[in-house]
């Protein structure tokens, strides 16, 4: 009976584990210019991209359009942000609104039971 009990307890952590790890494991990856025109990459989650808005600069590629800020929450209760160009930024948009149908479908498909708090 209690190996019964420790198996069925043993069985349910694995899987809230696994699920937890697969719903952080997705990234988006995109690159970042800044206003001297220096470029790189990051990665962030999806869901902890805050909000999309217009950068303090021009693109130094384009001087007619402005760079994006991307603010992040860095898990602390501040922000991290990162500045890009118009058409990454609609790039990023993209990723995280076909990230979001994709667990949409997910949930359309099951027969789970969802709970907020």
């Amino acid at each position: 009976m209690k190996m019964t009990i420790l198996f069925a307890a043993l069985l349910i952590l694995s899987v809230l584990s696994f699920q937890a790890s697969a719903d952080n494991s997705y990234k988006i990856v995109f690159e970042t210019m800044d206003c001297s025109g220096n470029t790189g990459f990051a990665t962030v989650g999806p869901d902890e991209i805050y909000k999309l808005g217009n950068g303090d600069c021009s693109n130094p590629e384009d001087p007619g359009k402005k760079l994006k800020q991307l603010l992040v929450h860095d898990g602390s209760g501040s922000y991290n942000a990162y500045t890009l160009t118009q058409e990454e930024a609609k790039n990023v948009m993209l990723d995280v609104k076909d990230y979001m149908k994709s667990r949409k479908g997910v949930l359309d498909r099951s027969n789970a039971i969802i709970i907020t708090h």
